[in-house]
């Protein structure tokens, strides 16, 4: 599968790189140049880019890919701009991550199917790993 994973902070990297080592092409975007330089040789292409340029996202080989992941997580003006033109180009099967309720609720109204709030979910499953195993927690 193709991946766009646009953001490459903690989590937009670790995901592109995870989902690298399971042989899937990842493309990531960043605004950051630091960001793009930390992990472009470890994913198939990666690009500086502000992802709020519907230009820009345009630019991008849309039609070849399956999956998009928005994992930008320090503005939810740059979340929802990016969402925002991801939609208007037809783009299909994104998955946004929310930085909280407030956020989550946005996301829903713009009928963005797959909605991800990544430190809920982590906390979670480190509750229930509590649960499984009471003798040895892993903590990765």
């Amino acid at each position: 599968m193709k991946f766009l994973i646009i953001g490459l902070g903690n989590f937009g990297r670790r995901l592109a790189e995870d989902l690298t080592d399971h042989g899937h092409d990842v493309i990531g975007v960043d605004i950051n140049e630091h960001r793009v330089n930390d992990v472009k040789d470890r994913i198939s292409l990666a690009y500086i880019m502000d992802s709020t340029e519907k230009r820009a996202l345009a630019a991008l080989p849309l039609d070849e890919i399956d999956h998009v992941v928005v994992a930008l997580g320090q503005s939810m003006d740059h979340s929802l701009r990016t969402v925002v033109a991801l939609k208007e180009l037809e783009v299909k099967n994104i998955y946004a991550r929310a930085l909280d309720k407030v956020h989550h609720s946005i996301l829903s109204a713009m009928s963005v199917a797959h909605i991800i709030i990544p430190e809920t979910y982590a906390a979670r499953v480190f509750a229930r790993s509590f649960q499984s195993s009471e003798d040895s927690i892993e903590l990765i």
